[in-house]
């Protein structure tokens, strides 16, 4: 099990708000893949390889993880949880919901993750922490409400099929430190992880009988898809760098980052229409991150006059 930092340092904070904004790029380059005629489940398998292929040249000097047997179990459930399962998800919604309302997914999973991490003994519990990612996970669930996202009614049962990423990503925050193998690196678990997605990915494909979508993309798609490795090959560097250097609960918190930044990119960006309730569950999302990063004081000693 790998040891956590109490206190995140300011490298942590840096590795929140890039990776977090990293990741909500991916959101909008995929819609545009989408909208292409690429498949979801194919975009995420060129993704997961390609970077992975990026982060394994980077490290080509370090010993490959999967020669023990714990390591290729923990790249194959992280792949999963944090990549595979979400990223197909996610791409599934992006053409349906758009880049802003899909990143409001990826703040869902801190409160679930507090909870988990409670149980399993990895946080203390603190009522100032817990008010702020229940304040973040409302506003979330307010964005998302269907009569503030103004979607129409036969879009719930895809606001419903979105919860998936949440829930994997939570549970992929508290395997990976808990089971974090002895003297791997962040780099080789980085691309452990993306090519156990891949093959994860691969494995959905045949099973669907739609091997036959793998081809190599070409025109456009393929310089979209370019930038998109790229940014998975940075962006999972710096997600398992933050791993190393925090806890799963912080850790949690690229959710929110990447909500703000993919709701900007949505609006700014992508000319997505926004209402103004949306806006509302930001302030709350805002106010939530606030509270969950303070620190509640601890108690002074008692002084020699108070036991007297």
């Amino acid at each position: 099990m790998k040891t956590q930092q109490d206190s995140p340092d300011k490298i942590a904070y840096v590795l929140l708000i890039g990776v977090g904004m990293l990741i909500a790029l991916m959101l909008p380059l995929s819609k545009s893949a989408m909208g292409l005629g690429v498949s979801p489940l194919a975009y995420a398998f060129w993704q997961a390889l390609g970077g992975g292929l990026l982060v394994f040249l980077w490290s080509a000097w370090q010993v490959p993880p999967w020669r023990q047997a714990n390591h290729t179990r923990y790249a194959i459930i992280s792949g999963l949880t944090a990549i595979a399962i979400p990223n197909s998800v996610a791409f599934m919604l992006v053409g349906k919901l758009g880049a802003g309302m899909t990143a409001t997914y990826y703040a869902l999973p801190a409160l679930l993750t507090y909870g988990l991490a409670l149980a399993a003994g990895m946080e203390q519990a603190s009522r100032v922490r817990t008010l702020g990612l229940v304040l973040g996970m409302l506003g979330c669930l307010w964005i998302l409400w269907p009569r503030n996202t103004g979607l129409p009614p036969g879009m719930t049962i895809w606001l419903a099929i979105g919860l998936a990423v949440p829930f994997s990503l939570a549970v992929g925050n508290i395997y990976r430190s808990l089971a974090w193998p002895r003297g791997a690196s962040a780099h080789q678990l980085a691309y452990a992880m993306l090519f156990a997605a891949a093959v994860c990915l691969a494995g959905l494909l045949m099973l669907r009988g739609e091997l036959g979508t793998l081809h190599l993309p070409e025109g456009t798609v393929r310089y979209l898809l370019c930038v998109q490795c790229a940014l998975t090959a940075l962006g999972y560097l710096g997600y398992f760098e933050l791993q190393r250097r925090t806890s799963p609960v912080f850790i949690s918190q690229l959710g929110y980052v990447i909500t703000l930044a993919g709701l900007g990119i949505g609006v700014w960006i992508l000319d997505e229409p926004v209402r103004l309730a949306v806006w509302a569950g930001v302030l709350i999302v805002l106010l939530g991150v606030f509270l969950a990063n303070r620190r509640e004081a601890k108690p002074a000693p008692a002084s020699i006059s108070d036991n007297r």
